[in-house]
């Protein structure tokens, strides 16, 4: 008794059990029959709710900032006591719901929801959709991953081509001209203040229409109950069949199941879809091994456009997107700026095409046109994503991107996020940069296990027509190991060492030279270098670069190797000491040779061959006289076309020199 009279006591001076009934339409009355169709919208308010609260939450962690929006993210994921459930809910909930407004919307035009006196109710609906799909788009970049900040500049790039107003609007959504701290904060008070104002708006106002549409129909009710009142129903008029039923528990009851239901899917694409989302494609081709499982992939890399990344736009705009890549330039306005307006026309006009084709007819063709168009918008865009998926470099592209997230993830949680921002945990890593700067500027010439570094072939243009190139110069996959080295003694003019250097200016020298008249006389079954003497002098130079992989050899191998370089008790394939005029060291100069004797000549140093010192300073300059001098066909890379950091980078990449994960035993 006393807890009903403080209640009643608080209503005589606030009045909330009218402000609750209001917002939750307590007293509204309601229809028994057919009232399944009508729970999508009630679910939608319960999943705004739940990405009200996970917002809320993220919110507490969340950063927004170039420097710290990834990183705070990838702390949500891993270090935030189930962190990765609340920004998985509140992701896919978003997801979730812009598929239960196309629901929605089609469920309203079926019952006809948008007829007199309702076409206000059926255009807040529309306005509340498109606030759904803005805050989808502006939630999904937050992150500032590649995967976000790609697609975003795919929808602001959209956004863009709009006649006389695109530039300015791209402007207001990006802060600037470019991507940066300022598209971040802007995002972020959209995101959170802005597109919430405006949907707390847009509901009220829809929920006061909503009422008065009830309690209209209540009243005509009552009426024609009255037989004092000389008012008649037609057979098929909906409110013929109405009875009066509060909203709890009877359709809160229907609406809660689907909300659960719909909520239950979502739980399970966020525990499910990161272990399948990459199972089309063959992790691991190549070169790039993911330093993490796929399923452990909570983000993609962080945003960095000097990282390899194929843009790809959110699936509900796909097909802008599609469409846009199927006309000439020239034309792209029409698909990114006319065809939007004109679909958001469309469905605007919905109430009135009953008033040009009747209600039958004009309901039939809003039916048609709202689920053909669904049709043909999904058709584009599964067709796009079907022709991305079979395209030839698309297994390897998308290898790419995965192990790049993998790679700056696993480092994020070894090292931390640097305080300089998330994409230096790529730039400054030897693994992730190295195949970049080897593509851009020696794969020109050189090969990487046949490609440029990246997984790609070098390409040539022949006959108007882009075919695979010839290499001009050493594949140097594995440069400066035993077997490396090994191959290289045994046949210096095979393919894959200076094989094609006769189509090079210069490189005939070289590729006809002293080096290949030496392993023609004194390699094979003809000479008298057994396969042993080319191992051990292999492992004798491998062992100057004092790369992390060197297998140690015996001191027998090492003094074989010595003897094979500098000619000194050199034995031959019976093993009888013999003099071995095609000792090494009469033109390579290297102290692990004879002690005595450090040799040299017209032939490259050896001294800490393949070493970092080695490979920096011939990049650098290939020509100098301890290498190549005037028979060096191979340009320079002073520090204007390649900056130290760098070379750095490349140089441990070409030693495989990168922290790694410690091998599972």
């Amino acid at each position: 008794m006393l807890a009903e009279k403080i209640k009643a006591w608080v209503d005589e001076r606030t009045g909330y059990k009218n402000f609750l009934h209001a917002i939750f339409l307590l007293n509204f009355p309601t229809k028994r029959r057919s009232r399944w169709q009508y729970i999508w919208g009630g679910a939608l308010v319960l999943m705004m709710l739940v990405e009200i609260v996970t917002g809320t939450l993220l919110m507490t962690v969340y950063s927004p900032s170039e420097a710290a929006a990834w990183g705070s993210v990838h702390y949500i994921e891993t270090q935030v006591d189930l962190g990765w459930l609340v920004r998985g809910l509140h992701h896919y909930t978003a997801h979730m719901m812009i598929v239960a407004i196309i629901v929605q919307i089609f469920l309203v035009i079926l019952s006809a929801g948008y007829r007199k006196p309702k076409e206000f109710i059926y255009w807040t609906s529309l306005l509340l959709g498109g606030v759904i799909v803005g805050l989808t788009i502006t939630g999904n970049p937050l992150p500032w991953d590649q995967k976000g900040y790609w697609s975003y500049q795919i929808e602001t790039g959209i956004a863009g081509t709009m006649p006389g107003i695109g530039s300015t609007l791209r402007s207001l959504v990006v802060g600037g001209s470019e991507f940066g701290n300022l598209t971040l904060t802007r995002l972020y008070t959209i995101h959170v203040i802005v597109l919430p104002v405006i949907a707390i708006l847009l509901f009220t106002i829809h929920m006061a229409l909503i009422r008065r549409e009830r309690l209209r129909t209540a009243k005509i009710k009552e009426a024609s109950d009255d037989p004092d009142v000389d008012f008649e129903l037609d057979e098929d008029d909906p409110v013929k069949d109405e009875i009066t039923q509060p909203y709890w528990p009877y359709q809160t009851t229907r609406t809660l199941i689907l909300a659960l239901v719909l909520l239950g899917l979502v739980v399970i694409q966020l525990m499910v879809y990161p272990e399948i989302k990459n199972k089309h494609v063959d992790v691991g081709v190549l070169d790039w091994e993911a330093d993490l499982k796929a399923s452990e992939i909570k983000l993609e890399a962080p945003a960095d456009s000097s990282i390899p990344f194929v843009a790809r736009p959110e699936w509900f705009v796909r097909f802008l997107f599609e469409l846009r890549h199927m006309v000439p330039k020239e034309l792209e306005v029409l698909v990114t700026a006319v065809l939007p307006v004109l679909l958001l026309a469309i469905l605007v006009l919905v109430p009135f095409y009953e008033k040009v084709l009747g209600e039958k007819w004009g309901q039939r063709f809003a039916i048609f046109v709202y689920v053909g168009g669904f049709l043909i918008i999904a058709g584009i865009s599964w067709w796009g994503i079907k022709t991305e998926r079979s395209a030839p470099n698309y297994a390897l592209n998308r290898t790419q991107e995965i192990a790049y997230a993998a790679r700056a993830s696993w480092l994020a949680s070894q090292n931390g996020v640097p305080p300089e921002g998330p994409a230096s945990l790529l730039r400054n890593d030897p693994k992730s940069m190295g195949p970049i700067i080897f593509a851009r500027h020696c794969g020109i010439c050189h090969t990487w296990n046949g490609h440029d570094g990246t997984g790609h072939y070098l390409m040539e243009m022949k006959e108007g027509k882009k075919v695979k190139a010839t290499p001009r110069a050493s594949d140097l996959a594995k440069f400066a190991t035993t077997d490396w080295i090994s191959e290289f003694l045994m046949d210096p003019k095979a393919n894959k060492f200076f094989g094609h250097l006769g189509t090079t200016k210069g490189g005939d020298a070289i590729l006809n030279g002293d080096m290949a008249d030496w392993a023609d006389s004194n390699v094979g079954t003809e000479g008298v270098l057994s396969k042993e003497d080319i191992e051990a002098v292999a492992a004798l130079l491998a062992r100057e670069a004092k790369r992390r992989d060197y297998e140690p050899v015996s001191d027998e191998v090492i003094k074989r190797g010595i003897s094979v370089f500098s000619g000194i008790n050199f034995k031959d394939k019976a093993g009888k000491v013999i003099d071995f005029d095609g000792y090494c060291a009469q033109c390579h100069a290297m102290k692990a040779g004879d002690p005595e004797d450090e040799g040299g000549g017209a032939a490259p140093d050896l001294n800490g061959y393949g070493s970092e010192q080695w490979l920096s300073s011939f990049i650098r300059n290939p020509a100098a006289e301890k290498f190549y001098g005037e028979k060096n066909v191979m340009p320079g890379f002073e520090e204007s076309k390649i900056s130290q950091h760098d070379l750095n980078l490349l140089v441990k990449w070409m030693r495989e020199e990168w922290q790694r994960p410690t091998p599972e035993k």
